[in-house]
């Protein structure tokens, strides 16, 4: 029995000593958390705690209120970059065709668990995005509920990794978060 224990004691600490030190955070934030009708917010989505963890792939949907708020533009440079883009190879991305309250992005770097690691940060912008408010209201901007098509981000050896995946809430006019 004390063998067995001793056993166990080893593998949890072994897989304890290998799991990364804090939680992976992925923060949606807002540049307002309220605008005028016709007013527009910047929203950030950023990626931080990867430690010995990197980012290797992802599938992204993200989600918000059509009605009140509108698409003006995406920028993913932040994403792509640390995917390869920064050190010479490009990943592998794809952007779906933004539609009414839907915005999606894939992307897999094109190269080695080992080149990501050492080129990659601890810590990075994913994408920007900006909305302009439509009508009076609140919309929430979050990713979709789908862990396998609308919020799947890979690791290492293909590995979804575990994540805290914020929310943000934006009003317009006379909504109020």
């Amino acid at each position: 029995m004390n063998k067995l224990l001793a056993a166990c004691g080893l593998a949890t600490a072994a897989l304890l000593a290998s799991a990364p030190a804090s939680a992976i955070d992925v923060t949606i934030s807002p540049s307002a958390q309220h605008i005028d009708v016709g007013g527009t917010a910047t929203v950030t989505v950023s990626i931080s705690g990867l430690g010995n963890e990197i980012l290797s792939a992802f599938d992204l949907n993200m989600v918000y209120d059509g009605e009140i708020l509108q698409l003006a533009s995406a920028n993913g440079d932040g994403a792509f970059g640390a995917l390869g883009g920064d050190y010479g190879a490009d990943p592998l991305w794809a952007e779906d065709t933004p539609t009414y309250s839907y915005l999606g992005f894939q992307a897999s770097a094109l190269v080695d668990d080992a080149t990501v690691a050492a080129n990659q940060a601890d810590s990075f912008l994913l994408f920007t995005i900006t909305l302009t408010g439509l009508a009076d209201g609140k919309s929430t901007f979050r990713f979709g509920p789908s862990l396998d098509y609308e919020r799947n981000f890979v690791g290492r050896d293909c590995q979804t990794l575990n994540l805290i995946v914020g929310t943000a809430c934006i009003s317009v006019g006379t909504g109020d978060c």
